[in-house]
């Protein structure tokens, strides 16, 4: 979602009628509300399984604290399966620390909630990134596109890798793989960081629930052939899923998504995939060469991690005339969002200011 470290949800209700400009969109306020320690701010988004909030936490007099905090929908805390994954969500996230992946301070259960209590991130989701860029011609035209998508899925690069490499205490990996890695779940801060969000289906060695056999998790346009066919999923399926939205994201055109999941599923199994390039002429064949890899249906020929797809980006962004790194990147992004970061500013303000009664 825009406004946390969980999806953007079009969905949020507005407390004001929408404007013409996706700027000045407010999320919705909650009523006088708290969670344990947490006071309920606004209404961010809301999903299938769980809301998120902007939330207050208190503790000793004069200390506060803005987060994003993540609620289970009461009528699902009492089925035993979906409190199992919310609470595995944030056991892994909580103990991956990384600069491109979503903090996660707090999680547990007060009052009958179940919680989980994330980074507030002053930013946007890669998906709604993307789509400011469709709209405006200048962006996309310009020439400096493939190397700020090449960037940001760099950065991705690297927060996947620090959690496919999350150990146990004892030093075994603990075979993280996110499973649902897409634009939504890529975020992009207003300081030009890159961040991994919603572990919400992530597969672990140490996971207390676990999925039946034959059951499909994730996202169909991003779901690696292996996903979809009910095999052992590793690390590579992250990979793969990577290689998806950069294509996307290069191209500005969706590369799987048909009218049906059956036909984005055989597309996904079988259909042709054809270089970025012979939909946007400037990328570059060592930029088609990185992504097709990443789209290899044989796991075996993928990069075979993360950081491999992450350190052939960042030796092909050495190449370019025009830098672009994090300070480039927060540019871009008040050049998308003109009024997006001083509205997040001054929603957090908000939030750190109301007392909770009115």
């Amino acid at each position: 979602m825009e406004d946390s470290s969980a999806k953007e949800m079009e969905s949020v209700r507005p407390n004001r009628p929408r404007s013409s400009s996706a700027d000045s969109r407010v999320p919705a306020r909650t009523g006088p509300e708290k969670i344990g320690r947490y006071q309920l701010c606004f209404e961010l988004a809301s999903g299938g399984m769980a809301s998120v909030y902007l939330a207050r936490a208190e503790g000793a007099p004069g200390f506060q604290k803005l987060v994003a905090l993540k609620l289970i929908h009461p009528h699902l805390a009492s089925e035993k399966e979906y409190v199992e994954m919310f609470l595995d969500e944030a056991r892994i996230a909580a103990r991956i620390t990384h600069t491109n992946v979503c903090s996660v301070f707090d999680f547990g259960e007060a009052d009958g909630e179940y919680y989980i209590a994330m980074e507030y991130l002053v930013g946007e989701p890669l998906s709604r990134v993307h789509r400011r860029v469709v709209a405006n011609a200048d962006q996309r035209s310009s020439r400096l596109l493939p190397a700020r998508m090449a960037r940001v899925i760099a950065g991705a690069c690297e927060g996947l890798h620090a959690s496919h490499e999350l150990k146990d205490s004892k030093g075994e990996l603990l075979h993280v793989v996110h499973r649902d890695v897409s634009a939504e779940n890529l975020f992009v801060t207003y300081d030009g960081a890159v961040q991994v969000v919603d572990f919400g289906i992530a597969h672990a060695r140490q996971r207390v629930h676990h999925t039946s056999a034959g059951q499909v998790k994730g996202t169909f346009p991003y779901m690696a052939p292996e996903q979809m066919t009910a095999a052992v999923v590793d690390r590579r399926v992250d990979v793969w899923a990577l290689g998806a939205v950069l294509w996307e994201l290069l191209t500005l055109r969706r590369l799987f998504l048909r009218d049906t999941d059956v036909n984005t599923m055989y597309a996904v199994l079988s259909g042709e995939i054809h270089p970025p390039s012979n939909h946007r002429k400037d990328v570059s064949p060592e930029l088609d060469t990185i992504v097709l890899r990443a789209l290899q249906r044989n796991p075996d020929e993928r990069w075979q991690t993360a950081r491999e797809m992450g350190n052939a980006l960042r030796r092909f962004l050495a190449k370019q005339e025009d830098l672009v790194g994090p300070a480039e990147l927060a540019d871009w992004m008040t050049e998308l969002f003109p009024r997006g970061e001083r509205r997040k500013q001054e929603l957090m303000e908000i939030a750190r200011t109301t007392d909770g009664t009115d």
